[in-house]
Formats: C-alpha cells, structure tokens, sequence
C-alpha cells in the first residue's frame, strides 16, 4: 500500500545515510589532534563537509519533532512515532552541534561523549526492534541501528587518542553504517511509490 503523500520518512532514511557518509569521509580525510579536526588543506573539506551535515541535522531535527506532533501512520499505535521521532531529533542535534565544531575548528571531544549516549540510545532503539519484531525487516533494521551506534561510540576513542588507525576505524564504520541506511533507503522509497492496489467494484446480482 503507497504511503500517504505527507510521509516523509524515506528522505530522512537518506539523509541519516548521506551523514554517515560524509562523516566517514571526512574522518579519512582528516587527523585530529587535541580534539581539533584537521584536513590539511586551511579546512576547506571539513568545512564544506560542516554545512552539508548542518542542513542535514537541520532537516532531521524537524522531521523528529514534526513525527512527534503529526506522524501519519496513527495505526501504529505510537510505536514508529517513539521509534523515528527520538533517532531523528536527537541524531539532529548531534549534527548539528558536530558541524558548528567542525566550522568554529574547536575541540571535539565533548561532543564524543554525547555521541557515546546517542549511540547507547541507538543500540536500545535496535534492541526493540528485534525484540518486538518491529518494521517488515526487524533484523535488518536492528542492524543498521547497531552499526550507526557503534559507529557513535567509536567517535570516542577517535577523537581522544592520537591514533591513525582507530579514527580510520571510525570512519570505515561510519562509511559501512551509511551505505547500509542507503540501502534501507533506497528499498523505503521504492515501496512508498508503489501505486495503491486498483479497486475492484462488484455489480449486484440481480434477483
């Protein structure tokens, strides 16, 4: 069954994709020292990278706070009001406030342990889905809230340890969590365009 035209949930499935990815490359492209990312070219990638992941954060943070007010799918119960409405606001606002950092070129480190949280919120979030059999592809989507989770909590050790390989670590995760909600992406929005089922009418017999 098509989705109602004011569903809005595929493109912000891309935009968490887009975000991750973005993230992960930036990390690749990047060292931090002192919890100060650097891209070695005067932070022209990072910086380009910040306002993209502002406007994400931005789109996300509504849309949370949007599906909290109106989500259009009351049949659930409240179920997938809870479920995208919580990820989504507070995955915005960890956008958000990584993209003024990455703009200001300030310390990174503070925003890691509210990524370590959020990623803790998110391997709950995936702990419910599998557990209660959420969604049409529970497994699936309580994997790619675990990946997007661990990816959270790797930010930690990535910006606190003067370590090349444990951010390239990060990133790779980050890249991985992307392309697996491009994926899930990808597959929502084609099944919210499918035409709804043609109707069939049924003549009375007559007498």
């Amino acid at each position: 069954m098509a989705a109602p035209a004011y569903d809005w949930l595929d493109s912000m499935i891309w935009s968490v994709g887009i975000a991750s990815v973005v993230i992960g490359v930036s990390a690749l492209k990047s060292k931090i020292n002192n919890g100060v990312a650097d891209d070695g070219n005067n932070g022209s990638f990072l910086g380009a990278s910040a306002f993209l992941l502002l406007l994400i954060g931005l789109f996300l943070f509504v849309s949370g706070l949007a599906i909290g007010i109106i989500w259009p799918f009351p049949m659930s119960g409240g179920v997938y009001n809870v479920l995208f409405s919580g990820a989504s606001a507070l995955g915005g606002i960890m956008l958000i406030a990584i993209s003024i950092t990455l703009i200001r070129k300030v310390d990174l480190r503070i925003l890691s342990y509210g990524a370590l949280l959020f990623g803790i919120y998110l391997f709950d979030v995936a702990y419910s889905i599998a557990s209660y059999k959420l969604t049409k592809t529970p497994d699936f989507s309580a994997t790619i809230f675990s990946v997007l989770g661990l990816a959270s909590i790797l930010s930690v050790p990535a910006t606190h340890l003067r370590n090349t390989w444990i951010l390239r670590i990060f990133a790779v995760v980050a890249i991985v969590a992307g392309l697996l909600w491009l994926f899930e992406a990808y597959n929502v929005t084609y099944s919210h365009l499918a035409p709804p089922p043609p109707q069939t009418t049924t003549t009375p017999k007559s007498s």
